[in-house]
């Protein structure tokens, strides 16, 4: 089936239904798929970055220096 078929047969079921239900998934489907695909991340996604650099400014995080990071990436792919 092709992808344009299959749009197509996607938009008769949603203009068919009148079930409330099943358009609010497809709504909320939609709204997750799109902040995803806006920089491929997402809520929880910034949740993590956000806590991280909460622990940072704390001191309690660590960070690395762009070497640090090179020199444990190399060290890692040859394990």
């Amino acid at each position: 089936m092709s992808t344009d078929l299959l749009k197509l047969q996607l938009i008769e079921r949603l203009l068919r239904t009148t079930d409330e239900g099943l358009l609010k998934k497809m709504a909320d489907l939609f709204c997750s798929e799109k902040a995803e695909d806006e920089d491929g991340l997402t809520d929880e996604h910034y949740s993590i970055v956000k806590e991280r650099y909460e622990e940072y400014k704390r001191g309690e995080g660590k960070s690395y220096t762009w070497e640090e990071v090179r020199e444990m990436a190399r060290k890692a792919k040859k394990a």
